[in-house]
């Protein structure tokens, strides 16, 4: 065993070229997986975090509890956290579409709401009477005061199911601090204000005295069962069971009560299938970095271990040598690539959020976000072993095949190297317009084995490249938010409606790309159960009807799986969309509710109507509540024969991208204004908002896009040194039978013109297929997308710069060369 530890080293010693190329090839593997797997804990962090701000740090809340209720929950061993707060109720902001929700928060309950309770000024309230409102609301509400002065606010507050009036009462506050405009509650028509203990004692009567409180579960897979248990032991019904789609989401807890939003009812796990793909796209590609270049490298050793093989040397010492080869590459290569993808990622990070404020991560300063980073981007174990155990299996998985061939076969065989077979189907001959392309041609045939294996590793770089990009963009969980509004702005006329001239008027305007519309009817029983108009189907006591006209956009939103026969039936009368009533209970009893199920037929104004589909989330108009009842939604022309009217009660206008704001907010207003009653609100300020608590994940995540095609280009770099390099004696016998150096230069630019062609092409229809996975998980339903042209050319232009670079640099050295030192050179 001693002289084959010392073959070992001699070996590596007198290939001290190709060694190191090895050697930096398992550096490049382990730094991949090892950025990937540190940087995945902050990403991970950082996407809670932005779900947090967005919509509170809480899995769900319960409503409408009383105070035994609540404390109980506060001492309950499952919870990690609960905090509970009372509403106020709500005040309507004069001439606008928004109302300000007035709150009174317990303990620490404010922790939870880290986006509404940063102040621009003054402090929070801490007695009764004493309230903290948004700059935006109070720019709406034209107070001109300052910290200190009285506000009278008009406010109404009702249950969540109310059989009475709302409560309607007048009250002034004392403004003890002025918050910084948050605009996410734009998209459900509302802003948040802060009220001082004790407020709500004082001015509700006791009916409205009940707590809305927040949890977090210790246990997360027991999530669902703990939420069953509590629900069951205060008698709460599902409307008072408040989920948090957007944290669960990006905590990873499953539950049963999805809104449509979080999961259409697809079935098919498209985010995980994303999530997988993009991962064994990048372990496959940190992987064939070594693959390629020890397969390259090794198959050139097949006559040594034939040499050996005839000297003597057992079957089993040819495998004990080559594990002794790459322990020893590994054993200097692994630990130092996971110290440098340590360092890297560490550095990636720091530099991605050094460009932010710390505001972005809700964080007080630059410290906490530092502590924020240290604390998921310390050395996590199970990507480290990941990493180490990644490069070790494609070493070995490329090393072995030739020591097995060579184990396997005599030792004449073995020292005659591996039989390449050339075939030749095509005799026909023809006209050769460039040699050298048409030499290099016929090397990459002549070794299909190694072109292969260097297109591989360039393809798999490329489709690594394009599918990150795409997968970066399922890390925003703002999108959830921005589904909850249609256009960038919402026009409302309540009473007259908007006449289809004034849609036509918006369209034609340059700076307005499209308008999508809603018309809206709703009608309630007389005293005695009638109706204005005639249905085939009886409402049940205080229940109401509404007529519901979208365009087609909004039918494909409502319902994302209709086929194109259905969409087809309801633009032609002949099919509708139905929201049933929500079921009231009445202490422990069901009342009777209408319902009506998918594929039953239904006459409304002598209109028959095939059900189609039916909706969990109901329309509303102005953000306003739901009136208990049915909806049934139809295609825009269809509701103008239901209805006899052709209005449109709302309008959603989309910006184009260089749109003129001003002048297109000056016609928005002249249209409301002119229309008698109508409003309008503009969502720019929320998305802008959405755009920034995205940045955060985005620059981290273009660090590591960026990192990794880095990592790609130096493996494509290595790839083609080492496929030269091992060609130098192949190279000299070309010279020495009369091949010029420039012809040289020219075949073997040729060649890398051809793998980073090919390499190009492949790579971007798969990482174009990737996208269409990745984009499945927005939307869980495969369908073709844009092409991503800039990611796609950027990475097929590189790809092939480098190839051509690479191929200049070693070619230059040899060219050098004598034509004997060539021939003779130990590759």
């Amino acid at each position: 065993m001693k002289s084959y530890r010392s073959l070992v080293w001699k070996e590596l010693n007198n290939q001290k070229i190709t060694s190191v190329l090895i050697l930096i090839a398992i550096i490049l593997s382990t730094i991949m997986t090892t950025v990937i797997g540190q940087s995945l804990g902050i990403l991970s962090a950082l996407r809670q975090q932005q779900a947090a701000a967005l919509n509170g740090n809480r899995y769900v809340t319960f409503h409408q509890l009383t105070q035994e209720q609540k404390e109980k929950l506060k001492f309950d061993n499952r919870l990690s956290f609960s905090g509970s707060f009372m509403n106020i109720g709500t005040s309507v902001i004069p001439n606008t579409k928004l109302s300000i929700w007035l709150s009174e928060y317990e303990d620490d309950t404010l922790s939870v709401y880290p986006s509404i309770t940063q102040l621009s000024s003054g402090r929070l309230p801490q007695s009764p009477h004493e309230v903290a409102l948004p700059q935006d609301a109070l720019n709406l509400l034209n107070f001109s005061g300052k910290l200190g002065d009285h506000i009278t606010l008009p406010i109404r507050i009702s249950l969540i199911r109310d059989d009475q009036a709302p409560f309607e009462y007048k009250t002034t506050f004392t403004l003890t601090g002025i918050l910084k405009s948050n605009y996410l509650g734009y998209v459900s028509g509302g802003v948040n204000g802060i009220a001082g203990q004790g407020t709500a004692e004082q001015l509700l009567p006791k009916k409205y005295q009940l707590y809305s409180t927040d949890v977090r579960m210790i246990n997360k897979n027991h999530f669902q069962n703990t939420v069953d248990d509590i629900a069951a032991q205060f008698a709460l019904p599902e409307y008072c069971i408040q989920y948090n789609d957007i944290l669960l989401a990006a905590v990873g807890i499953d539950y049963t009560h999805k809104s449509d939003d979080s999961d259409n009812g697809s079935g098919f796990p498209f985010m995980a299938v994303a999530s997988v793909l993009v991962g064994t796209l990048v372990l496959l590609a940190s992987g064939l970095i070594i693959y390629n270049i020890l397969k390259i490298s090794v198959t050139k050793r097949i006559r040594e271990y034939g040499t050996l093989r005839a000297l003597g040397a057992e079957r089993s010492k040819l495998y004990i040598l080559v594990s002794l080869q790459l322990a020893l590459l590994c054993g200097i290569g692994v630990p130092a690539g996971i110290t440098f993808g340590i360092l890297f990622a560490k550095g990636i990070t720091i530099s991605a959020t050094s460009l932010l404020s710390p505001d972005l991560f809700l964080t007080s300063s630059s410290e906490e976000l530092a502590l924020l980073i240290a604390k998921n981007s310390s050395g996590k174990i199970l990507p480290l072993l990941i990493s180490t155990v990644i490069t070790l299996l494609f070493a070995y998985l490329a090393a072995f095949p030739a020591a097995r061939y060579a184990a396997k076969v005599s030792p004449t065989l073995a020292m005659s190297g591996p039989s390449i077979r050339v075939g030749r189907k095509n005799r026909k001959a023809r006209r050769i317009r460039s040699f050298e392309a048409f030499y290099a041609r016929m090397n990459m045939k002549r070794n299909k084995g190694r072109t292969t294996i260097t297109i591989l590793s360039l393809f798999m770089s490329i489709t690594v490249f394009i599918a990150l990009q795409s997968f970066s963009t399922l890390l925003d969980t703002s999108t959830a938010v921005q589904k909850m509004h249609i256009g960038d702005y919402s026009i409302t006329n309540k009473t007259t409606g908007f006449s289809p001239e004034v849609v036509k008027e918006l369209k034609s305007l340059a700076d307005i790309t499209s308008v999508s519309t809603l018309k809206y009817s709703l009608y309630t029983q007389d005293s005695k159960g009638q109706m204005p108009i005639s249905t085939s189907f009886s409402l049940q006591p205080g229940e109401a009807l509404h007529i519901i006209g979208v365009d087609e956009d909004r039918l494909k939103m409502i319902a994302p799986a209709l086929t194109q026969p259905e969409l087809q039936d309801l633009k032609a009368g002949k099919a509708c969309i139905i929201k049933n009533p929500i079921a009231i209970n009445y202490g422990d009893t069901r009342l009777s509710s209408t319902l009506i199920s998918v594929g039953d037929n239904i006459s409304v104004n002598n209109l028959t109507l095939q059900v189609l589909h039916e909706s969990s989330n109901s329309i509303t108009l102005d953000n306003d509540g739901f009136v208990n009842g049915v909806q049934i939604i139809v295609y825009d022309t269809i509701y103008d024969q239901i209805t006899e009217t052709i209005n449109y009660s709302e309008l959603y206008p989309v910006l184009s991208p260089n749109a003129d704001k001003e002048n297109v907010e000056k016609v928005i207003t002249q249209i409301s204004e002119q229309a008698g009653g109508g409003q309008w609100l503009s969502y720019q300020d929320t998305d802008t908002q959405l755009a920034e608590s995205y940045q955060q994940i985005k620059w981290l995540a273009w660090g590591l896009i960026l990192f990794i095609g880095l990592i790609g280009i130096l493996n494509i770099i290595n790839t083609v040194y080492t496929n030269i390099h091992t060609r130098i004696t192949e190279i000299g016998v070309q010279r020495a039978i009369g091949m010029s150096i420039s012809s040289l230069y020219k075949t073997f630019l040729w060649e890398g013109a051809y793998y980073g062609i090919i390499a190009a092409i492949a790579g971007s229809i798969a990482g174009y297929s990737c996208s269409i996975f990745v984009s499945a998980a927005k939307t869980d339903t495969i369908e073709l997308i844009p092409v991503p042209f800039l990611p796609i050319m950027g990475a097929a232009f590189i790809s092939i710069v480098v190839c051509l670079t690479a191929t200049c640099i070693p070619l230059r050295k040899i060219a050098d060369m004598s034509i004997v030192d060539s021939i003779e050179t130990v590759q």
